[in-house]
């Protein structure tokens, strides 16, 4: 990677290393980290701390055989298709991660 491209995605989400398991996976991951899990040959989930910064995991699936799934358009900085959405014990978090950006989903109540 050069350093034009390190630059650049200096302070932005992007995957910073890749395991073979989800249990192999730290506890507490830095911010805007994420951790690639999968085989050689294949990719099956995205982890990484919600960007809410409430203390909460979030785990995509990458398989695309699968429903629902996501996929990474670009690794550093990252970007992932499509919006994540997601609802835990501490609320609803929705938001886009576009070239290593976190743009958040505002919804009204219908």
């Amino acid at each position: 990677m050069g350093i034009l491209t390190r630059l650049r995605a200096w302070g932005r989400w992007k995957i910073t290393s890749r395991l073979r398991s989800v249990a192999d996976v730290p506890e507490r991951l830095p911010q805007r980290h994420a951790i690639l899990v999968g085989g050689i040959d294949f990719d099956k989930w995205l982890v990484f701390e919600c960007p809410c910064r409430r203390g909460h995991r979030v785990v995509l699936n990458l398989d695309l055989g699968r429903w629902p799934s996501w996929r990474i358009a670009s690794a550093i900085p990252l970007t992932i298709q499509p919006s994540v959405d997601e609802e835990s014990s501490v609320g609803r978090c929705h938001y886009f991660v576009r070239k290593g950006r976190v743009r958040w989903i505002e919804r009204t109540n219908k």
